[in-house]
């Protein structure tokens, strides 16, 4: 899966990786309203295994594998 990285992702400091665990350990998701094509996601998950707080991710999955995160921050 290519994964792409909009500059506003990076606007609250959340590091990459700790974006990549919130998403794939996410403690819950939904899908919101987003671009014609596209499913966007809301994430919410811990960053890393060894902390209780949580961060929320927004990204934009497009097909026919890719992924636009624009939106990391914490909670």
């Amino acid at each position: 899966m290519g994964i792409e990285w909009i500059a506003s992702a990076a606007r609250h400091n959340i590091p990459q990786a700790d974006t990549l665990y919130a998403i794939t350990h996410a403690a819950g998701s939904t899908q919101i309203e987003g671009h014609a094509g596209e499913t966007t996601i809301v994430y919410v998950g811990h960053p890393h295994a060894q902390t209780e707080r949580y961060i929320e991710v927004i990204a934009a999955h497009r097909k026919p594998r890719s992924m636009v995160i624009f939106h990391a921050m914490e909670l």
